[in-house]
């Protein structure tokens, strides 16, 4: 199996335009499943026992026929039953296929994310963050093949592989682990009286039909080599759906109600050993103090256009000048985590951490980071890991964030004038117009040296703008 590059879409929840807000960011990030199967690369699905019970109710009209149609309603009914007595048998290879069909999917949890009204008019939205991340780990192998091996080895009448045979069909199939079930389905069709109330009527019953499906599944991976159950996994499913007298619509059917739990059930197995991609919600810690204001708000800003390389370097500049700002040191770990970069993501929760141990966010982040630590660690035993993100921030980048700007004062149409050195006799190097920012040097005297948006540099008298923060 080749690894293959997933989109793992990002969508911004913007903050209010409020100075020193938290900035949120939403991002599918792969996730570690409940079980980690260390070792396995290559896994078959056995078809799965099934024992079902179905039972149905007489509807009101069939109650009420008499004479000839009563008979041939009996008549109907007594080859239904016989039709009932294997309805649903085919389950277990459904729950197993779509099992199958899930594996091999490379962005299993990936959806479009809605947009417009009542969303539709779908979009993909967001960035790719994490290259390398891909849901398919594992090598599944194909039913045909899977069959030709269980008729090979005559496996009885019904061709079920069990625990007892589970390690010698898969030795044969050349896997690490076999996953072998059974699944119950029960399914009620009943009709039943409601009690109605209208004004012009007053109180009434009326007839209505009610479907019920429940579905139970459960799971067990045998390693092939050992025979020993490695991991298990129980689900249930139930579906309640009525239509009474008068209401739109029909019913599903029996099959297409069991079909759904199976669905259903088939997600939350696979889930139980395969990563998926969530929708994750990153909540960047609020950056106290004013003298960081014009950082965080760079900051937000960049990470509304996706600019995560601008957003690491206004973090990293605060923390340039401040190696104690617990809030900064997060923020940098949670840029680390969006990018899949888990163990830095880790280091700087845990020096957020220990400057601020009674925030639960950061002991939260800590552990998570910890879990997908773990969980590549995994992942790239089996040879498969993420392609490692590196922030592009230069010593000149980080040196120009981390110092003062100023505001040129006066209207727009204002021009004032740079000049070479601190002295209003020297040559004049640039005329630049009010309310704009430069990037502050140094102050010296009555003057601000200042660097100017192509590179020059000169002096402002300071009388002629502010310093922001």
């Amino acid at each position: 199996m080749k690894p293959r590059f997933v989109v793992a879409c990002c969508a911004l929840m913007l903050s209010l335009a409020l100075p020193l807000t938290a900035q949120n960011l939403k991002c599918f990030i792969l996730t570690p499943p409940d079980q980690i199967l260390p070792g396995v690369k290559q896994i078959a699905i056995a078809e799965f026992t099934v024992t079902a019970n179905f039972s149905e109710d007489d509807s009101p009209t069939e109650k009420g026929k008499k004479g000839l149609d009563k008979i041939l309603s009996t008549v109907g009914k007594i080859s239904d039953a016989e039709k009932n007595k294997g309805r649903f048998s085919d389950s277990g290879r459904k729950l197993s296929d779509a099992m199958l069909s899930m594996l091999i999917e490379n962005d299993r949890g990936v959806r479009d994310l809605g947009s417009g009204f009542l969303g539709l008019g779908k979009k993909k939205e967001g960035r790719s963050f994490q290259n390398g991340a891909i849901t398919n780990v594992f090598s599944v192998v194909e039913r045909a093949q899977f069959q030709r091996v269980v008729d090979e080895l005559q496996l009885g009448q019904t061709g079920i592989v069990n625990e007892a045979t589970a390690s010698q069909v898969g030795k044969l199939l050349g896997v690490d682990a076999m996953i072998i079930g059974n699944i119950s389905v029960s399914v009620e069709d009943r009709w039943l009286k409601e009690q109605r109330e209208e004004k012009n009527k007053g109180k009434f019953q009326i007839d209505c039909e009610k479907l019920v499906a429940n579905v139970t599944a459960s799971i067990r991976i045998v390693k092939v080599e050992t025979g020993q159950v490695i991991g298990s996994k129980d689900d249930r499913q139930k579906i309640e759906k009525k239509k009474c007298q008068g209401d739109w619509g029909d019913l599903p059917t029996p099959e297409a109600a069991v079909e759904e739990c199976l669905g259903k059930a088939a997600q939350n197995l696979v889930n139980y050993f395969a990563p998926r991609f969530e929708l994750e919600k990153f909540e960047f810690a609020k950056l106290e103090g004013e003298e960081f204001k014009r950082a965080n708000e760079a900051a937000k800003k960049a990470l509304e256009d996706y600019d995560i390389n601008t957003a690491y370097l206004q973090y990293a500049s605060i923390v340039e000048n401040d190696s104690y700002n617990d809030a900064a040191l997060f923020n940098l770990g949670v840029l680390y985590e969006v990018v899949g970069s888990y163990k830095p993501a880790k280091e700087k929760y845990d020096l957020a951490f220990n400057l601020k141990s009674k925030e639960d966010k950061y002991r939260d982040a800590i552990k998570r980071a910890g879990k997908q630590v773990e969980f590549w660690n995994e992942l790239n035993a089996l040879g498969l890991a993420l392609t490692e993100y590196q922030f592009t921030v230069s010593q000149e980048e980080m040196a120009a964030a981390s110092r003062s700007r100023i505001e040129t004062k006066g209207p727009r149409a204002t021009r004032h004038e740079i000049k070479a050195a601190p002295d209003a006799g020297s040559a004049t190097v640039a005329r630049v117009p009010g309310e704009i920012e430069l990037e502050l040097i140094e102050a010296k005297g009555n003057w601000f040296k200042v660097k100017l948006p192509d590179g020059k540099e000169g002096y402002l008298p300071q009388e002629l703008g502010k310093v922001i923060k």
